[in-house]
């Protein structure tokens, strides 16, 4: 996919091996654009994550079992997977950003 700022996002593989690979080229010249287009594709993604949520505990799944879809520790309730799901989420930030040592 080419983004409208000159980024290229392009969604590689399925299931555990699905990847979201920057193409190098244009946006090595303008890297900003790339940080706006990987944050359109997180918030698209968060979007589809809540809807897929919402669905299954529509549909009768349990916060534990969405926990365990979502790859987390024993949960119980939305705000327990909640935190979770969100300590997840900033420590890999924080790692994939180059802000720690681990």
């Amino acid at each position: 996919m080419i983004g409208r700022n000159g980024a290229v996002l392009r969604i590689k593989g399925s299931g555990k091996n699905l990847r979201l690979r920057l193409h190098a080229g244009r946006s090595r010249d303008e890297p900003l654009a790339s940080v706006r287009e990987c944050c359109s594709a997180a918030t698209a993604l968060d979007k589809a994550m809540g809807e897929a949520i919402r669905n299954a505990v529509a549909n009768g799944h349990t916060w534990a079992e969405v926990g365990r879809a979502l790859s987390l520790p024993a949960v119980e309730s939305a705000d327990e997977a909640l935190a979770a799901y969100a300590s997840r989420h900033e420590w890999s930030s924080r790692r994939f950003w180059g802000l720690t040592t681990d």
